[in-house]
């Protein structure tokens, strides 16, 4: 896909539609990848930006597969919407609220876990419990792909037996509830919600690429722009999907800061 920044006159067509909402991914998108989810921070330019450009859109959100808890808490700006766990969860009003029937998996995810850290002793895997949802993490293994063949094939009979989905991600295996949640669902409930008619999203992942999919819809009721970040984990869906791509998160920083000065020259809705 095109480089965004060779074709930005394409986001200032979208930056003139009011009402505006823009949604970024955090972890490989505003945030480096780092090697243990704990280990991450948010880029400060990043997070200045989007403080000065909730004043002035719609609304903005920050859409992640962290808790959305977890998620609030590290991108800490009050004006923003969190999405957690691929959609499963939103921050509202200081609390968690999870979406319709997810109410039993916890518990269903946290017992896949606990037996799968019985059946995994691998140095380096790292089992993310996040709820409804969780990540069983490999990147700190010293044979990623032993470590990835060996996780799967415990996987595979506890979640015949659980009822979850396994899906993969950067250095990641996810477990999840069988709903029809996704990001593209929170992202699309938060479109109708605001009656937005143009919309940004900003995403590096697999779990990204069913929004950038949809924003090319032509029986949408608005206008979309996938910008696909690109790093050396990408896969090629996002680079495919995505209308236009930045490298990294330093690009992003670059992007943000460019769009905030833009839309600071008008009243704020």
């Amino acid at each position: 896909m095109p480089y965004l920044f060779d074709h930005f006159e394409s986001v200032r067509e979208l930056l003139s539609l009011t009402p505006l909402g823009l949604f970024t991914d955090i972890d490989g998108t505003i945030s480096e990848i780092a090697p243990s989810p704990p280990e991450a921070g948010v880029s400060p330019v990043c997070r200045e930006s989007l403080a000065i450009l909730a004043g002035y859109l719609a609304v903005v959100v920050a859409v992640s597969g962290r808790p959305a808890a977890e998620a609030r808490r590290m991108v800490g700006i009050d004006d923003l919407v969190y999405i957690g766990n691929h959609g499963y969860e939103r921050w509202v009003g200081g609390s968690v609220e999870l979406v319709p029937n997810a109410e039993e998996y916890p518990a269903k995810v946290e017992a896949v876990l606990d037996r799968l850290s019985s059946l995994i002793c691998i140095e380096g895997v790292i089992f993310e419990n996040k709820g409804p949802t969780a990540s069983i993490h490999y990147r700190r293994c010293h044979d990623r792909e032993a470590a990835l063949r060996a996780i799967n094939k415990a996987v595979a009979g506890l979640v015949r037996e659980s009822g979850l989905r396994v899906s993969q991600g950067k250095m990641t295996v996810e477990l999840r509830p069988p709903l029809e949640v996704s990001k593209w669902t929170a992202v699309r409930t938060l479109i109708a919600e605001h009656s937005l008619s143009g919309v940004i999203y900003l995403g590096d992942d697999v779990t990204d690429v069913d929004v950038f999919v949809a924003l090319h819809h032509g029986a949408l009721p608005f206008k979309g722009l996938g910008i696909g970040v690109v790093g050396e984990e990408t896969i090629t869906d996002v680079m495919l999907q995505a209308d236009f791509t930045l490298n990294g998160v330093g690009d992003v920083e670059r992007f943000l800061k460019r769009v905030a000065a833009e839309v600071a020259g008008r009243p704020a809705p």
